[in-house]
């Protein structure tokens, strides 16, 4: 069970709204308080900041009011040239878009703030920015990048000398460290972050890194050292009045018990946890889930079922991979154990597009990341070659320097020159050890040329094992097919009385089926007019069988294509082209579509258009088909840009800059 290190939505209002709660009533307390505030206030500033405060304080439990709130504020804001008021505006919108699953828009208004805090140099506020937009990350999934964006939060804090606010990106990458097994890691960081907080004298971040401590220590089935911190953590809950706390280590409790499989133990902790939430999709999503997976492993089918169900609606509505991809799986599960297993496939179907799909992404922002830290490497190995010259070129001033005052006075100035020999002495060993330097940046920058390259090299053995498959379907299976038909027609011949038995005939047929559709499949895996005439005949062959079929009406266009590219680039293109057609007979309802290629010397742009119904390009539209087009297309290191209009059709535009 991959259960989440920590609810995101409470640590992340801990940290950045500020916002301290005992209990719901003192939170609707204050709102009231607030709003009496608010409804006496003139149209000023001070509104602005009263709305804020209302909108961080009701955002606790009521996400909608919050936004609602936000816009009032952003309104009036701009109405009185409000720049501070606009920029926390949108920083909680920002927040709220994200606790509502609108990824789209919630970085639309992060963008906004930072853009605002920087200008107001406003260093505090850039943190908080850089620490959401890692929650942003973690929420879909790119831990490599939450990674990042907590790191840099942690920096900021740190230079600020900021420790109360520093504490939160950091509980954040340790949470990341767990989803991405660095459990080692997180528990030597947890450890320190106690440290921390115990000199602070902070007990319900005490608390907090207590249930990391745990979680991590799960992970890795320490057992004993998971139920010491257990005890340790009963403690301050037993006293605390802080509801997300609860939650979250009721939660962490239930899993300790699950995973020494006292399940009703288990379910108890867990009903608890449900109890103390206090808001967000994503929480109770992961409560309900964890509560469905314990039941079925009870065999207690109808309440695994409930929950499991409870948990998907939730997952849907927050629009979180990372939790319903999990669900999908245990659902699969429980209808398999209910014989269901039309519905048990469709399930588990999901659950591997989606695990796909998260893999697919992770490998493509680490790719990122790794080819962003060797050309960081380079850059800085340049600037270290530069600097070795210029302390070459001014040793050498200084040996002539040093020769020329022996020759005028060596007897004189014993003294002096021995004090030059010193100090050249120091410059020559100063040398040395940039030599050093400069070799061991050399060797990291090809240790990470490497790791990119055995990245890239995963994705082209892809197409490798495909066009093996391939062979061995055409050359071998539809060798023994047309062997399997020759002897059909020699009996048929030889036994005419043969043509009249019904079986023997649909033997025939069936025969025949399975040849073409193995036929069908190689050609898919690895079309042979692909690898023997090109990218451009081998596209006409799959637009005239797509036309054949009457599903759509292609026609293509090529321009400057007569010579032929890349072997391996002309695969990647021909699964892009191929991909987005499977999209528009699937998804777009279109009767007409047109593929254009134009290449002029080294660039290459690809159209695609089709009549379809189009979709909302406004909305998020991260599909698997799509994700998988959009990792094609940074693989060769392309620019994708999609149009749509709803009624009108979708135009898909590609850029490549060809190797020479």
């Amino acid at each position: 069970m991959n259960t989440l290190f920590f609810s995101r939505i409470g640590l992340f209002l801990y940290a950045f709204l500020l916002i301290i709660k005992a209990n719901g009533q003192a939170g609707d307390a204050l709102a009231d308080s607030l709003k009496r505030e608010l409804s006496k206030a003139k149209a000023d500033s001070n509104q602005v900041k009263l709305l804020m405060d209302l909108g961080n304080q009701v955002g606790y439990y009521d996400a909608a009011a919050a936004m609602k709130y936000a816009q009032q504020g952003l309104t009036l804001s701009k109405k009185i040239n409000y720049r501070l008021g606009q920029a926390r505006t949108h920083y909680l919108m920002g927040n709220t878009y994200l606790d509502l699953g609108n990824y789209r828009q919630s970085k639309i208004h992060l963008d906004e703030a930072e853009q605002l805090f920087s200008a107001l140099k406003r260093p505090d506020m850039l943190g908080k920015i850089q620490n959401a937009r890692g929650n942003w990350s973690y929420m879909q999934s790119d831990l490599q990048s939450a990674a990042y964006h907590y790191t840099r939060a942690v920096e900021t804090f740190h230079a600020l000398k900021d420790t109360a606010l520093e504490i939160f990106p950091y509980q954040n990458l340790i949470a990341s460290l767990g989803e991405t097994k660095n459990h080692e890691k997180a528990i030597a960081m947890s450890k320190r972050l106690l440290k921390l907080v115990k000199k602070r004298g902070d007990s319900l971040q005490m608390a907090y890194s207590y249930n990391y401590l745990i979680n991590n220590y799960l992970a890795l089935n320490q057992m004993d050292s998971a139920q010491k911190h257990v005890t340790d953590l009963l403690r301050f809950i037993q006293s605390s009045m802080d509801l997300g706390l609860a939650a979250d280590s009721y939660n962490v409790i239930g899993l300790y018990h699950f995973k020494r499989q006292a399940y009703h133990q288990a379910i108890a902790n867990y009903q608890l946890a449900l109890d103390k939430a206090l808001r967000g999709q994503y929480q109770t999503a992961q409560y309900y889930h964890a509560l469905g997976l314990t039941y079925l492993r009870l065999n207690a089918l109808d309440s695994a079922y409930l929950y499991l169900r409870k948990a998907e609606t939730q997952a849907l509505v927050a629009n979180t991979k990372d939790v319903y991809y999990r669900i999908c799986h245990d659902l699969g599960s429980y209808f398999a154990k209910k014989e269901d297993y039309s519905q048990a496939y469709r399930y588990l179907q999901e659950y591997t597009k989606l695990n796909d799909s998260i893999l697919v992404a992770e490998t493509r922002h680490y790719t990122a990341y790794l080819e962003a830290a060797f050309e960081n490497s380079k850059k800085e190995t340049e600037i270290l070659q530069l600097k070795t010259a210029e302390l070459q070129k001014d040793l050498a001033i200084k040996k002539r320097n040093n020769y020329l005052i022996v020759t005028l006075g060596l007897l004189a100035l014993g003294g002096i020159f021995f004090g030059l020999k010193v100090r050249n002495d120091q410059t020559r060993r100063k040398l040395l050890e940039q030599d050093k330097k400069l070799q061991a940046e050399k060797i990291l920058s090809l240790e990470k040329e490497q790791q990119v390259s055995s990245l890239q090299s995963m994705i082209t053995g892809q197409e490798s094992e495909r066009n093996r498959i391939a062979k061995d379907l055409h050359d071998g299976l539809g060798g023994l097919f047309s062997t399997v038909k020759m002897y059909f027609s020699t009996l048929q011949h030889e036994q005419p009385i043969l043509g009249e038995n019904p079986l023997f005939q649909k033997s025939m047929e069936l025969t025949h089926t399975a040849s073409v559709e193995l036929r069908r499949i190689a050609h898919n895996l690895m079309p042979e007019v692909l690898m023997k005439l090109g990218l451009i005949n081998a596209i006409q062959d799959l637009c005239n069988n797509i036309n054949t079929s009457r599903l759509l009406n292609i026609s293509l266009q090529a321009y400057g294509m007569e010579k032929r590219l890349n072997p391996n680039t002309e695969i990647m293109l021909y699964r892009i082209v191929q991909e987005l057609l499977n999209n528009i007979i699937k998804h777009a309802q279109a009767t007409e579509a047109i593929i254009q290629f134009n290449q002029h010397q080294e660039r290459l742009n690809i159209t695609i258009e089709d009549n379809g119904q189009g979709f909302n390009a406004n909305e998020d539209n991260t599909g698997a088909g799509l994700s998988t087009i959009k990792s094609r297309v940074n693989y060769l290191n392309g620019a994708l840009n999609i149009d749509s209009t709803q009624g009108v059709g979708t135009t898909v535009m590609m850029e490549f800059v060809l190797e020479s």
